[in-house]
């Protein structure tokens, strides 16, 4: 009388079988991925990915390495600026 219902997972097209009184998945079946690609290419396509990645960290460090010396004028621009603003007066002086 009571049909199970089958479901395709619309983000892995994996079929998947429910029991419709309990509402338990029953199976699960993953979709067969085929490999349209050899091993050599594989493998060319990690190397590629590592150059990139060592270019990418090269790059970063290269703007850590700036960075500090920016943050360093920033730091002393700004203690100038805070000497020609106003003196300092110290609130236990107000006495």
């Amino acid at each position: 009388m009571a049909k199970n219902f089958e479901i395709t997972c619309p983000c892995c097209d994996a079929q998947i079988v429910i029991d419709r009184i309990s509402g338990e998945v029953l199976m699960h079946k993953a979709k067969e991925r085929k490999s349209s690609q050899s091993l050599e290419a594989m493998v060319s396509g990690l190397q590629e990915q590592k150059t990139e990645i060592a270019k990418r960290f090269e790059k970063e460090m290269e703007s850590q390495k700036d960075r500090s010396r920016i943050l360093e004028e920033k730091f002393k621009e700004a203690l100038e600026r805070a000497d020609k603003d106003k003196p300092y007066i110290n609130p236990m002086d107000l006495d």
